[in-house]
């Protein structure tokens, strides 16, 4: 037996175990999917890297083969800090989301050049990178984290200590009356 929330007795039912134990089964799979894509796009960003190193110290540099190779790591490692955000948090992080989105656009831009595509394609893309840089900075998705009300609540705290004179505050710490 075991109470609810409302104090009454419920009976244990067996079966509610079959979803508690797959629900811990499934989210251990999704972690270990989720982890196995981070180490592939590691090994993905490393053999970048070798190739744009090989490219580097080659005789003829192709700039935009360099740059087309750096800016898809920046676009690899936006992914693997999604991922590292999915497997702390268990959620997906729709601000990083937004920001890989915007990074990848800009990459394509600057593999094809301005110059090269047609006015229609440059207004719908100056649009959507408009519409994803609002969201990222006024969709409020960067709201606060436990983490942030935290230190908030700390650094008042600590200002709170800082304005009240430290021997009234013990005077009050030894009478047992609670600090404020």
């Amino acid at each position: 037996m075991r109470r609810s929330t409302l104090g009454a007795v419920v009976p244990h039912t067996p079966h509610t175990d079959v979803h508690r134990i797959s629900n811990r089964f499934l989210e251990w799979t999704q972690d270990f999917l989720v982890l196995g894509l981070g180490v592939a796009l590691f090994a993905l960003m490393l053999r970048t890297l070798a190739g744009l190193f090989a490219e580097v110290v080659g005789r003829m540099i192709d700039f935009r083969t360099v740059i087309a190779e750096v800016l898809f790591i920046l676009v690899m490692v936006e992914i693997v800090r999604l991922l590292i955000v999915y497997l702390r948090e268990h959620r997906v992080a729709v601000d990083f989301m937004l920001e890989l989105g915007i990074v990848s656009t800009l990459r394509e831009v600057v593999l094809r050049g301005v110059v090269e595509l047609h006015w229609l394609q440059l207004v719908a893309i100056a649009l959507f990178l408009l519409v994803l840089g609002a969201l990222l900075r006024f969709g409020d998705l960067r709201g606060t984290q436990p983490s942030d009300l935290r230190s908030r609540v700390n650094d008042d705290r600590i200002a709170s200590d800082r304005a009240e004179p430290s021997e009234e505050r013990e005077t009050r710490e030894r009478a047992g009356s609670p600090v404020g």
